[in-house]
This record gives C-alpha cells, structure tokens and sequence, in this order.
C-alpha cells in the first residue's frame, strides 16, 4: 500500500452524481425531512460529502471523538498528543468529560476530550468552531478545573493508601484549543498557529507551575501551511480540511492517516448514522451559535451603555456650560440694567441743569 499512490476513488470511494446522491437522501426514511431544514450552505456541504466530491472536517465534535476515541483508538490520540506536548504520551485512561460541581447552583465544565497519562499529566482537548466562545477566561477555568482533579485524586489515593498528601504530586495538566474560526487576536500573528503557554515569574524564578496551554488556530493553519512539512501538519490537516486534493497530500505524505479517512469515509456508505452524527453535531453547533450571539448582544448593549453613559456626561457638561453661560448673562443683563439706570439718572441731572440755566 504504502509504495504505490493512492488513487481518489480508493479513499473516497466511487464518485456519485448530483442526482444520486439526492436519491438516497430521499430514500433513507427520515433523512429527506432532516435535510430539508439545513441552511443552504449546510446542504450543499452534506450532499457533496455523500456525492464523495468533498471531505468532511473533523472539527465536528462528534466526528473527532469518533476519530480520536481514546479507548478504541488510544495510538492515534496518543501520537496527536505526543506531538503537540513535544514528549512521548502513553494514555493511561479516558477520564469523564463532565467536572464536579463547582458551585452550590451545581454549574458543570463538559470538555469534549479528557485524558490521563502514564505519567499521571491530564489533557483536555477542545474543538471549536467558535473561538468567541472559548476565550482566555474560559480556557483558565478549563485549567484550574483539571488541577483541582488532580488535587482530589492524588488526596484520595493517598487517604487509601495511609500515605501523607503533598503538593508535590500533583502532575502537569495540559489545555489544548484546536479552533476553526479564530478571533482576531490571532490574526495579529498571520502564519501563527501554535500558540504555547505556561506561568513564569518576571524575575527568572524557576518553579514547577502545573498549568500548561497550546492553542491552535485552524484556519490561520489552513491559510498558511499549504504543504505537509511535518507530521502535526499532517494531523491538522486531516481536522481541519475537507478538499480532497489536502486529503490526497496528507495520505501519499504519511499513508498510515488512510485508515483514518477511510473510516470517515465509510459514513457515505452509513447515511442514517452520518445523519444522526450530523444531527448531534448541529445541534451542538446550534447552542454554541446561541450562546455566541448572546454574548454579541451582550457586548453590544454593554457597548451601547457605555456610550450613553459618555453621552451623559457630555450633555451634563453641556448643561453645565450653559448654565454658567445663562449665570453669565444674567449677570450682564443686571450690569446693562444698571448702566441703563445710572444714564437715565445722568440724563435726568442734565435736565434739571439745562433748566436751571434756562431759568436764569
């Protein structure tokens, strides 16, 4: 396998026609109805995956878990993870996404990957189409979270075990960030997409901080790594695009990635499962969505109130100006009036003058 090129219809399979394509969509029951509420763009990309003329991405949260399952298939998270942390990752265990409760309202950090390694580190991976939704303040959260399993997991063993706890025990504990659609503040940074993160000291003080980052801007990826120079780009590559000509570079690259696409592949072959699959990830998509465009109202009205706020001020320093100005005027009036009373007395005076003179 590996010493031939692989042709596009050996890894996408045979190409169909618009018009089958349509056909089973219209056979498979429940599948028409479904496709139908699809925006027009979501539409064109599900029949082109089936029509096998376009890939599907992996940044459907569904379709990475599938693909990067660490209990069926722990090699491949293990080798993703092992280029991203720089060292070897041995998986140990899949840990439950869902945190203990953190407040008294019972609020839950879901992660969509969680691992613990043989070397008793944790890794999070999130994917994300949005990267509004997933900012620094978040990605803090997502860490301390892990620290704070790893406090109670190191305390109870110790509690089994009779041993005394230290702090010393508690292992590294990684938050990886793959995000399709980055926000701005990375785009200050074009042909920057690995983003690495850890606490330091200003002085040079050297401490073992557990908190580590690395997070990873999809589409600045896409838009400045055009060939595979190495096997993360290969990784990313796979998650990121679904043109079959980046799929094709990938595979005649590193051919072992085949299997991988071949099994996202097969879901041409599964349209009930693909749709379900599709649903589930929509529906995610449609609450991140949600959740996107409140927080946009929200930074708006916040913008919006700030604003009237400014507005305020001005006006009041307006009102102010004027009512200095209307205290001004008024005092000059009452100086014209005074002035008009003293003429008016002068002129009376040089009345009973002239009549004086005139009666001499």
């Amino acid at each position: 396998m590996c010493g031939r090129m692989r042709s596009k219809e050996e890894i996408f399979g045979p190409e169909l026609t618009r018009q089958e394509a349509l056909r089973i969509i219209m056979e498979t029951p429940g599948m028409y109805a479904w496709y139908m509420t699809l925006s027009q763009h979501l539409k064109e990309e599900f029949l082109e995956f089936l029509m096998g003329t376009r890939g599907l991405n992996l940044t459907y949260d569904p379709m990475f878990k599938a693909v990067f399952d660490p209990q069926q298939f722990p090699s491949r998270l293990e080798d993703f993870l092992s280029l991203c942390l720089g060292e070897k990752a041995e998986i140990l265990s899949a840990l439950p996404n869902e945190s203990s409760r953190l407040t008294e309202e019972g609020s839950l950090l879901v992660m969509d990957l969680l691992v613990r390694l043989k070397s008793g580190a944790l890794v999070n991976v999130e994917i994300q189409k949005i990267g509004y939704l997933f900012p620094g303040q978040r990605c803090a959260c997502y860490s301390s979270d892990l620290v704070m399993r790893q406090y109670a997991q190191v305390r109870d063993s110790c509690r089994k075990e009779n041993q005394t706890f230290s702090y010393r025990q508690i292992r590294k504990v990684y938050t990886i960030v793959l995000i399709q659609n980055s926000t701005p503040e990375f785009h200050q940074f074009p042909g920057k997409y690995l983003h690495r993160a850890r606490q330091q000291f200003d002085t040079g003080l050297q401490l073992d901080m557990v908190q580590e980052y690395l997070l990873i801007p999809l589409d600045i990826f896409l838009e400045s790594q055009h060939n595979i120079s190495n096997r993360l780009d290969a990784w990313l590559m796979l998650i990121a695009s679904d043109r079959p000509e980046q799929i094709l570079k990938v595979i005649r690259a590193y051919p072992e990635f085949e299997e991988i696409y071949r099994q996202v592949f097969g879901f041409r072959r599964q349209v009930k499962e693909l749709m379900n699959m599709f649903s589930d990830a929509l529906k995610i998509l449609d609450a991140n969505t949600t959740k996107y465009m409140i927080e946009q109202q929200k930074e708006k009205i916040e913008e919006q109130n700030v604003k009237i706020g400014q507005q305020s001020v001005r006006i009041e320093e307006q009102n102010a100006k004027i009512g200095q100005q209307t205290v001004k005027i008024e005092s000059q009036n009452a100086e014209i009036e005074l002035l008009k009373k003293a003429n008016k007395e002068q002129e009376e005076k040089i009345e009973r003058l002239q009549a004086l003179l005139s009666s001499k």
